[in-house]
């Protein structure tokens, strides 16, 4: 299973976000952004369901 910080930049990147402008979109700093995508810092699951609502992320896929 992929971490989910590879997901989050890859998706941010195909998208043509900068940490920056995701950082705004979500409420959260640059500096902070960078840190969870370096795995220096976890985002708490209200900062981690707004970065995935933000890049169009299926945090609960369908089943079936």
């Amino acid at each position: 299973m992929e971490d989910y910080r590879n997901i989050i930049r890859k998706r941010r990147e195909e998208a043509g976000l900068s940490q920056y402008k995701l950082a705004q979109m979500v409420g959260i700093t640059q500096s902070f952004m960078n840190e969870i995508e370096s795995g220096k810092k976890s985002p708490s699951v209200e900062v981690f369901f707004r970065i995935c609502e933000a890049l169009e992320i299926k945090v609960f896929p369908d089943e079936g």
